[in-house]
């Protein structure tokens, strides 16, 4: 099925990395979403340190174009996963933004809230989005989060200290190892 937002159509990549394949959605205005194969979920997760960040394949939905908003988020993810803190986020496409609300208000504010190697709290991520009591909303927000890694919701951990989910539950030894790895643990 041919997937078409309002800027054109989107082509999907997969990508190798360190925590296992990873899906990269693009329209010509940018990203839609940037996420780990549904089959990599914690029961096999087995994250591989010396893997390369490499394109392995494209699936063309238009003419054969390969849009630079993919193409600016695989070389992120090298600088990435090479531990380098990386201060401009690729563009993402306008239509999965919804100017004006929370949750977008708190997908953009968390780079800089959190950058590599930190953690922050719901409230506290919630305190810095503006809405000081919205910590479950935070949490919300961050489960729909659809560009993993560059909005690190990884880094938003429970105000006293455990990590909480990842995933939906479904990956939580994926955030483990990011945490650790952020921090040279790993």
């Amino acid at each position: 099925m041919k997937k078409v937002c309002h800027h054109g159509p989107t082509n999907t990549f997969t990508v190798s990395t360190p925590i296992g394949e990873m899906l990269i959605t693009s329209c010509p205005k940018g990203l839609h979403y940037v996420k780990q194969s549904p089959d990599t979920t914690d029961s096999v997760f087995k994250p591989d340190k010396s893997c390369k960040v490499e394109l392995q394949s494209q699936l063309y939905e238009d003419n054969g174009y390969t849009y630079t908003p993919a193409l600016q988020s695989i070389q992120w993810l090298k600088s990435y996963f090479d531990g380098e803190q990386i201060d401009k986020m690729p563009p993402l496409c306008p239509s999965i933004l919804s100017e004006g609300t929370f949750t977008t208000n708190v997908w953009l504010k968390l780079p800089d809230a959190a950058p590599f190697g930190q953690t922050i709290s719901y409230k506290e991520l919630s305190q810095a989005a503006g809405s000081g009591g919205a910590a479950r909303a935070v949490g919300q927000a961050m489960a729909t989060n659809p560009i993993q890694l560059i909005i690190p919701c990884h880094r938003v951990i429970c105000s006293n200290g455990t990590t909480g989910n990842y995933g939906r539950g479904n990956r939580n030894a994926v955030k483990e190892w990011l945490l650790q790895f952020e921090n040279g643990e790993v």
